[in-house]
């Protein structure tokens, strides 16, 4: 029983990570755009971390959910102006679009089907200790440079989104 209901998940949880994205792509508000995104990252975190893969899956929810998508609203919403286009509009080159899904969706098909599994069950090494040890201690000065340049790419961002012609 544990087996249909683990499947019955993986699909369900499949289903609204692709509705998700197909909202980011199909919405013409922006925000509304970046809130599937984030959307979508938290449905991609909930499959790693049933897929067995809980450092991805925390990785996801940290950086992507927390970090990139929220980066995004709030850039968005700073920098939102009320005169102008619509943020997301369509355009001509909707049909030639679909046609390559649809093209790159067969390959993936084929390429899948056409795949030879290996029998048994994969069992993943635990390589958290090690990313944790290179994260906190070999690579500490890299993180820190990107996390104090992230801060100013902000930083510099408010000070465009004001506008006051000062900057």
């Amino acid at each position: 029983m544990s087996e249909i209901l683990g499947t019955l998940v993986f699909y369900a949880v499949t289903v609204v990570i692709l509705g998700t994205a197909l909202g980011v792509v199909l919405s013409k508000n922006l925000v509304h755009s970046a809130l599937l995104m984030t959307a979508c990252f938290i449905g991609i975190g909930v499959l790693f971390i049933w897929l067995n893969a809980d450092f991805l899956g925390a990785m996801e929810f940290m950086l992507y959910s927390g970090g990139v998508a929220i980066l995004v609203v709030m850039g968005i919403m700073l920098t939102k102006r009320q005169d102008g286009a619509p943020g997301n509009p369509f355009n001509v080159r909707s049909l030639p679009a679909l046609a390559l899904v649809v093209l790159f969706l067969a390959i993936m098909f084929l390429v899948i089907m056409n795949s030879v599994v290996p029998a048994g069950e994969f069992i993943s090494p635990d390589t958290v200790n090690g990313l944790a040890d290179m994260m906190l201690n070999t690579y500490i000065l890299p993180f820190e440079i990107a996390a104090t340049l992230l801060l100013a790419a902000l930083l510099g961002a408010i000070i465009l989104a004001k506008g006051d012609g000062k900057a």
